[in-house]
């Protein structure tokens, strides 16, 4: 099966969405050990936003809601890898991520940047073990509007 159909089945089961939502983005990410992924969207002050993730397979992981200033500063404090110590203010918190979607619910947000942040790092409670290949953790995510 192709990778665009199969993401395709996984997108009409996963998001649920009605008719008056407007996806933004749906991907899934594979993630290494010690590394994590972000994508940046936009928030204007009429819009809501609903944020769906669901662990595709191999160690669970967490995801974050964060600001783009949160994420600047999550950047300069993991620039040498050490995650353990980083700090992160988050709006909205997916710890462990499930297998079973799960979602933010529909939030107003301020209109400005914001950004989905998946980790799987030495920081927040759930951390990667061992040395395998299976360490990596492969999610989907979805970004809708309405």
């Amino acid at each position: 099966m192709s990778k665009r159909l199969l993401l395709s089945l996984l997108s009409t089961s996963l998001l649920g969405c009605d008719s008056n939502d407007d996806v933004k983005e749906l991907d899934s990410v594979l993630i290494k050990k010690n590394e994590y992924f972000s994508t940046q969207f936009n928030v204007d002050g009429n819009q809501q936003v609903n944020v769906k993730v669901s662990l595709l397979n191999n160690i669970p992981s967490e995801a974050f809601i964060i600001t783009e200033a949160e994420y600047k500063n999550w950047e300069d404090e993991t620039q040498t890898n050490d995650f353990a110590n980083a700090t992160l203010a988050s709006l909205v918190k997916f710890s462990p991520i499930p297998s079973s979607q799960t979602e933010s619910g529909w939030m107003k947000l301020d209109s400005g940047d914001y950004r989905i942040l998946i980790e799987n790092t030495a920081f927040g409670s759930v951390r990667p073990q061992g040395i395998s290949v299976s360490d990596s953790t492969n999610v989907m995510y979805s970004i809708l509007y309405k």
